[in-house]
């Protein structure tokens, strides 16, 4: 819906539009001006979406008010209306900012066209002042500008929640950004049937969306809570990722109520690292204040234990302490993360003094960081512990380790062109594949998943300038047999497209 204004000083003209107008766009509405000072006095009276102004007036005339409009700012879009004789003036006007013109008599066709073209605008221009609204209130310091704004974007509020939403993407599996535009899609489709009003903001972690009631009904209703399970269950099924959702609790008021249901939203999705994701999840237990004694790890113990090589105490003893950690409420995953790996920073440096052997740790944090939930950081932690407790045992591990890398990058080098994953590797292997992924990557650099990428992109490389064959072929040749996502990769790994890359290579 648009606020539309018509000045013109005949009133024949200035009625007929606005009639034209009413009955092409009945939900407008439509204001009306005799000349630009009197068009000014309008706007300050009422926001105006769209302006049609003739050129010759009175007092004000098209121009004049148009240099009024650029010295006042604002956003909205500006028709000229002008004769033949008057196209000079009609060209003046597009040079201070007009965004078309019309002749006069205005056809209905073209009156159309510019209402579509200034609808998309005007969404666009929304859309963005709305996210724009929603980042100062959820994570900023809004103002009664931000206030009035959302009062204005949904008059009939009773009550309102914030909803988060995050996805987890196993590498290699599809392109996040576009999971994140078809969540988008799904989530409003499911909101427009509930006849929900709503508001998409997009932080660094989460998709967040402001769902509006205009009854003071619950928003969380069963039929609601199956529309996000079943969307959960299509990216489980279509994509293999893992979709969480977070509740917030309800608001009655913009201020401050709101912004404390983004936060519950946020802390329901940190209780996924405890309870595990693809669910709806609600705010429950998650330990903000930081007072809270996250874990103490008995560095000394450690160290007897990993000097010792005595594995089952240092699995018992890591069990034992992350069950005390959570046993009176959940800590904030991320600090239970760097407290863990502060610990085995602690341990690595008491090895050092006593000049023991140590170990790369950089891929070990690296994974430590990544977990994302509390038995990813448990296995992980005790991998770290378990390959300095392996690195003092045998100092010829390393040397074994090395060979055992050296077969399986073999292995993908002769087997690219067959379905391949961590899971199968580190099985053929006969390792866990947590500990085998922290293994490859210590010694290469790189995780299996990006060498195999790397290992079939070198080999369609090849392909390109030594074969005649379609890329889709080339392709399925290598293992892929969506060849969009082949392109894509291709393009991230060589700054271009196959076919490109091929002329380019046959032109050098």
């Amino acid at each position: 819906m648009l606020n539309v204004l018509v000045v013109d000083d005949e009133p024949k003209h200035r009625r007929g539009l606005s009639r034209m107008l009413k009955n092409l766009r009945p939900e407008y509405t439509i204001y009306d001006a005799m000349d630009g000072a009197d068009a000014l006095q309008s706007m300050s009276n009422h926001p105006i979406d769209l302006v049609f102004t003739d050129i010759q007036m009175p007092i004000m005339d098209g121009l004049q008010f148009m240099e009024r409009l650029i010295e006042r700012g604002g956003s909205e879009s500006i028709i000229i209306m002008s004769a033949y004789s008057d196209f000079e003036y009609a060209q003046r006007a597009l040079q201070l900012g007009a965004n078309d013109y019309l002749l006069k008599p205005v056809e209905e066709q073209k009156i159309v066209q510019l209402l579509a073209k200034t609808e998309l605008k005007m969404h666009a221009i929304r859309l963005a002042s709305m996210e724009a609204s929603l980042a100062e209130l959820f994570e900023g310091s809004p103002d009664a500008d931000d206030y009035q704004r959302l009062e204005r974007s949904f008059p009939a509020v009773k009550q309102g929640m914030v909803m988060a939403a995050v996805l987890n993407v196993k590498t290699g599996t599809g392109d996040l950004k576009w999971m994140q535009n078809e969540l988008k899609a799904r989530l409003e489709a499911a909101l427009k049937a509930q006849k929900f009003p709503f508001a998409f903001y997009m932080s660094d972690k989460a998709l967040y969306t402001l769902i509006i009631s205009e009854e003071n009904g619950a928003i969380v209703t069963p039929e609601w809570e199956a529309r996000l399970r079943m969307i959960i269950r299509h990216f489980s099924a279509e994509h293999g990722a893992e979709l969480t959702f977070g509740l917030g609790c309800c608001f009655t008021k913009w201020e401050n109520e709101a912004r404390k249901s983004f936060k519950q939203a946020s802390l329901a999705l940190q209780t996924r690292f405890y309870k595990g994701g693809g669910i709806v999840l609600e705010a429950d237990q998650i330990n903000d204040s930081g007072h809270q004694a996250l874990l103490k790890l008995d560095v000394r113990f450690l160290t007897d234990a990993v000097v010792a090589g005595d594995k089952a105490g240092i699995q018992a003893y890591l069990d034992a302490t992350m069950n005390q950690a959570t046993a009176s409420g959940f800590p904030q995953p991320e600090k239970l993360v760097y407290a863990i790996a502060a610990a085995i920073h602690h341990l690595t440096s008491c090895l050092l003094e006593k000049g023991l052997l140590a170990i790369n740790s950089a891929a070990f944090e690296e994974a430590l960081l990544q977990c994302h939930t509390i038995e990813q950081l448990k296995n992980t932690a005790q991998a770290w512990i378990f390959e300095l407790a392996d690195g003092l045992d045998n100092r010829t591990a390393s040397c074994r380790n090395e060979a055992i890398i050296d077969a399986c990058k073999a292995y993908i080098e002769n087997h690219y062109n067959e379905e391949l994953s961590l899971s199968m590797i580190a099985a053929k292997f006969h390792f866990n594949a947590s500990y085998f992924c922290l293994l490859f990557k210590t010694h290469t650099h790189t995780t299996i998943n990006q060498y195999i990428m790397q290992t079939r992109m070198k080999a369609a490389a090849g392909q390109l300038l030594q074969t005649s064959q379609k890329v889709y072929q080339i392709a399925e040749n290598v293992g892929y047999k969506d060849v969009k996502y082949f392109i894509r990769l291709f393009r991230k790994e060589y700054g271009s497209s196959p076919e490109e890359y091929r002329h380019l290579s046959a032109t050098r």
